[in-house]
């Protein structure tokens, strides 16, 4: 009997601690909690800091936008804006047609030598690969265009010291899902790898 009300109490547990990451906006969708929303990130997300000897060259931070993650931005979205289930279905159908076509990656990226944060350049200094079971697609980087606090709202660890980019790559987003993928940053100045799925 002490065995079966063990079992319950710590299946009642684990019951209550998924659900303390779910609520509702006002508008009754049930939408991920903001620690809930924050662990997702956590999770596929990465970070890299390259030395040349005492010297910081470059500071990388970036999230896979898989499957899960783009569901829980949908989520977080809906939760800061109030959305309601039509808004939150046109959203997802809108979320879902541009993964079909693309994969991204979002990355802060920083260098105290600000001619190296030039990502977005038609001449940059960087090749950008995005590794996923040992096939490389290289990546097209955007700049973003949006207020730091803005942008804190789906990537918390973005700060003002920080430039953000999307970057995309031609392949469906679904091929991600349940892989390891890595972000490959590569040029003369140096090479950084960010590893996804492995924690």
């Amino acid at each position: 009997m002490n065995k079966m009300r063990s079992l319950v109490f710590v299946c009642t547990a684990l019951l209550s601690a998924s659900c303390a990451t779910i609520t509702t906006n006002d508008k009754g969708v049930h939408v991920l909690t903001e620690d809930g929303y924050g662990a997702v990130i956590d999770k596929w997300s990465d970070r890299i800091e390259s030395y040349s000897g005492l010297n910081n060259t470059i500071t990388v931070m970036a999230t896979v936008l898989n499957s899960e993650v783009m569901t829980a931005q949908l989520e977080q979205n809906a939760r800061l804006f109030q959305w309601d289930q039509n808004k939150m279905n046109q959203e997802r159908l809108l979320v879902e047609q541009k993964a079909a076509k693309q994969a991204e990656v979002f990355v802060s990226f920083y260098s105290p030598e600000r001619k190296w944060d030039d990502l977005s350049k038609s001449k940059t200094l960087w090749k950008v690969f995005l590794d996923v079971n040992g096939q490389r697609h290289e990546g097209q980087a955007t700049k973003i265009k949006l207020l730091t606090r803005e942008i804190q709202s789906l990537y918390p660890y973005h700060t003002m010291y920080g430039t953000p980019y999307s970057i995309v790559f031609p392949l469906d987003s679904k091929s991600l899902d349940g892989k390891t993928v890595r972000l490959i940053f590569t040029g003369s100045i140096g090479s950084v790898t960010l590893t996804f799925g492995e924690k």
